[in-house]
């Protein structure tokens, strides 16, 4: 079933359908699915956008861990189906790890924050809007050929499952859920010094995780801004958040190759980011 899918979707390509499929799978880049939920955290409701956040970020740890453990082959790797070649500033199908097929990272980070948006809200058309979404950045990435239908479809399961478990603690243990999520973080950290397990995307995820843990934590217990419907306030915050981000990472990324550098660079990236910019946010009272 796997391989008919990618084939049947391979043998409808054509110009307008790579652009279409592309931009969906521009949009449900971890790296700007996180961009979304650091918006949605500082500039407008902030308990949603932290709920996004620990739902996408625990998804993410747990793809990036099966992703490292399983190595499955990318259907275009495997002679199963050609990819479409994309290689622009938001997307690219052209570095992609090989053996990192199983699952889906796109259909992880987008069912898991969509599926956080229609918990939070409950409506019909935000419900629907969220589905329809995850389904096409879900199509766009087997489109592309460069997963197999149950790489998205296994995504989408750790992503919608992982999102319903934070709902669940959101409800019944709101006080304990940013100590629940440090546990979590805590427990990539063994992954690092598995030779099969630390892999750059591991690194990576687990010093983000560990960054906005213990961030989050300072930040509820000594900051706790406040949301704002001010736009002009919106604005102001997120200049300040897009400087604040981008001071640390500048001056990281100075620091020699390695996967330890590397978590640094994140590590100290986030965790300078989620814990200044409230803090600048109250003081300045935006």
């Amino acid at each position: 079933m796997d391989i008919w899918i990618l084939q049947a979707l391979e043998n409808i390509r054509n110009p307008f359908l790579d652009a279409f499929f592309a931009v969906f799978t521009a949009l449900g880049e971890e790296m700007i699915i996180a961009a979304i939920i650091a918006v949605v955290y500082i500039c407008f409701h902030k308990r949603t956008g932290e709920q996004a956040l620990l739902t996408v970020m625990c998804a993410s740890c747990v793809t990036a861990g099966i992703k490292s453990a399983v190595r499955r082959n990318r259907p275009y790797v495997a002679g199963d189906v050609s990819r479409v070649d994309i290689d622009n500033a938001l997307v690219s199908t052209a570095d992609l790890d090989a053996d990192m097929s199983f699952p889906s990272g796109h259909a992880t980070a987008t069912s898991g924050f969509f599926a956080t948006l229609a918990a939070r809200f409950r409506k019909p058309l935000v419900i629907i809007l969220c589905t329809l979404f995850t389904l096409l950045v879900m199509t766009s990435r087997v489109y592309l050929g460069v997963h197999y239908p149950s790489d998205v479809l296994a995504g989408l399961l750790i992503g919608a499952g992982i999102a319903i478990l934070w709902q669940l603690v959101y409800w019944k243990a709101y006080g304990a859920r940013l100590y629940i999520y440090l546990a979590f973080a805590l427990l990539t950290i063994p992954l690092l010094f598995i030779g099969r397990t630390a892999t750059h995307s591991m690194f990576q995820v687990s010093a983000i995780t560990l960054a906005t843990a213990l961030g989050l934590l300072i930040e509820n217990k000594f900051i706790r801004f406040s949301d704002t419907k001010n736009w002009g306030c919106r604005i102001l915050r997120l200049v300040i958040t897009g400087l604040v981000a981008v001071i640390p990472f500048a001056l990281l990324s100075l620091l020699p190759e390695g996967e330890w550098f590397s978590f640094l660079k994140y590590f100290a990236t986030i965790f300078v980011t989620i814990t200044f910019v409230p803090f600048l946010i109250k003081k300045l009272e935006i």
